[in-house]
Parts: C-alpha cells; sequence; structure tokens
C-alpha cells in the first residue's frame, strides 16, 4: 500500500473501472489520486477524476479505498504522516471525499451548507490513515476502519461535515516516540464505534452480507496487520455490542478482504501475495 506509483484500490461498477493509487507527481511529490476507464478486455483508457491537493513528498499513509453510494464516489485519503493537515479543510490528505462518478463536484456537499472554508470535494475531515471502508446495504451508511499511531486505531461512521479529530485527539494512543497527542475523545467530535487500545494495525474491513455465515449478516469483519487478525464486530446504532477474534497469527498480516457476493465465502490476502478462502 505504500510507496509512489502504486495501485491502492480496484473498484467495477456498471461497466467502469474505478482505480485509487498512488501517482507520482513529480519533484519527488505524490498525491491520493483516482482514475476511472471504461470496461473492456482490450485496453484501459484510464484518466484521473480526482487528485489530492496538495502532493506530498511522503512515502505513505495514502489510505485509499473506494465506495459508491447513491452514484456518489467515496475516496479515504491518508493524511500522508502530515498530521495536522488533517484538520486543515483546504486541503484534501486526511479526509473522507464524495464526488459524481465522473469526478464532478455534488452541490449537497459540505462546503455548501455551512462549511465554506473547506475544499468542495471534502464530506469529512480529521482521518490518518483510513484504510477499509464499505457501504452497508442494511442501514445504507458507509463505515470505515482508520489505522491509528502508536493505539488508537478504530472502526467507525463516515459522517457529512463532521470531523475525527486527528491530530488532536489521539483516539487513545501515543506517537512512536511515546509523547501523547491527545485526548481518546472529546465532544464536538464524531466519535469512533469501537477503539482498539494498544493498536491491533487495523487494516480493511467489509460489512458482511451472504449465505455462507448467515449469523454474521449486518456485522463488521475487519482485518489487521499486527497481530494478524479477523475480527467480527456486533454493533448497532453506532453502539459497539460485541467483539469475535475470528483467528489471529494463523496467515500473516492481512491487507484486504472481499466477500464473494454469490456465495457469501470471505477472501483475505496478505503482505505475502498469498490469497485465503474462508468457508463453513
Amino acid at each position: 500500500m505504500d510507496g509512489q506509483g502504486g495501485l491502492l484500490e480496484i473498484l467495477y461498477y456498471n461497466k467502469m473501472i474505478y482505480v485509487s493509487y498512488s501517482e507520482n507527481r513529480g519533484n519527488g511529490k505524490s498525491s491520493t489520486s483516482v482514475a476511472s476507464a471504461i470496461f473492456n478486455y482490450e485496453n484501459l483508457k484510464f484518466k484521473n477524476i480526482f487528485r489530492a491537493e496538495p502532493p506530498i513528498n511522503s512515502g505513505y499513509h495514502f489510505g485509499s479505498r473506494l465506495v459508491i453510494k447513491d452514484n456518489f464516489l467515496f475516496i479515504t485519503a491518508g493524511e500522508r504522516g502530515q498530521g495536522m493537515i488533517a484538520q486543515d479543510p483546504s486541503k484534501h490528505p486526511g479526509s473522507v471525499i464524495r464526488i459524481h462518478l465522473n469526478g464532478k463536484i455534488p452541490e449537497d456537499n459540505p462546503k455548501f451548507k455551512g462549511r465554506d472554508n473547506w475544499l468542495p470535494e471534502i464530506y469529512q475531515i480529521g482521518v490518518r490513515n483510513p484504510q477499509g471502508m464499505d457501504l452497508s446495504s442494511y442501514d445504507n451508511k458507509i463505515y470505515l476502519t482508520n489505522h491509528g499511531a502508536k493505539g488508537g486505531d478504530w472502526f467507525g461512521e463516515a459522517k457529512y461535515g463532521e470531523n475525527y479529530g486527528w491530530k488532536i485527539l489521539g483516539w487513545g494512543g501515543t506517537n512512536y516516540t511515546g509523547t501523547k497527542i491527545g485526548p481518546k475523545w472529546k465532544p464536538g467530535y464524531t466519535k469512533a464505534i469501537k477503539y482498539w487500545v494498544p493498536s491491533i494495525a487495523v487494516s480493511s474491513m467489509v460489512i458482511y452480507e451472504g449465505k455462507e455465515f448467515k449469523d454474521w449478516n449486518g456485522n463488521a469483519l475487519i482485518t489487521s496487520l499486527r497481530d494478524q487478525s479477523l475480527r467480527r464486530i456486533k454493533f448497532k446504532d453506532n453502539k459497539f455490542l460485541n467483539e469475535e477474534i475470528i483467528f489471529k497469527d494463523r496467515i500473516g498480516r492481512i491487507r484486504d478482504i472481499e466477500i464473494q457476493s454469490k456465495t457469501g465465502k470471505i477472501y483475505l490476502i496478505t503482505d505475502q501475495g498469498s490469497i485465503w478462502r474462508l468457508s463453513k
């Protein structure tokens, strides 16, 4: 997921392919960017529909996940290790983005509803490195996972015009030097559904829907890098109910999770490049 010029996410929708990637912008700088192409089996002619501005000289914290809801494209843009840039709504890094599928800006984004100083593409600010995002078919809400610093990973909802607080809030974590960042949460900021302290190095997530594990329908399945686990989170109305560790330390650092829509079987991708299938 790190480095320049690397592919981050692929999404197929309505005969179109959308990809997010770390784009080399020259002079050592790069950005989280999104391009689209009409799908065919011969060749794909991509064009950029979003670039996180400004480009930054950093090789990490790109994000980036893509979700389509109501013909809007949602994009997570990591803060590139720049900390308080996530509190600057005149810059894209450290935010959740919402645009039309052709890259145009929705007329009802927060900028046009009282957030005058926000960039027009921004939907929510104050995230660090959101590596997972999915749309729940059960409540039509978008949920995401955010990779914290030393501690302070979380799972929560993407909320219009709100602020998750990075780097004013540390979500229970500290800087890697051990110094304090800020409180776990305080009023005025979006509160996550679930925090992990110490960090599990949370990565990808899906809201499960399928036949294979019917009891899991509507639950969040969340992967991690540090303890190499797959976790199931039960929640309702933004309230955490229960967490189950399905397994840990068995297949390596888990980078991505996907559900096969017809069968409900679960596929996991690790840092080692292996693909695993979970079924009953």
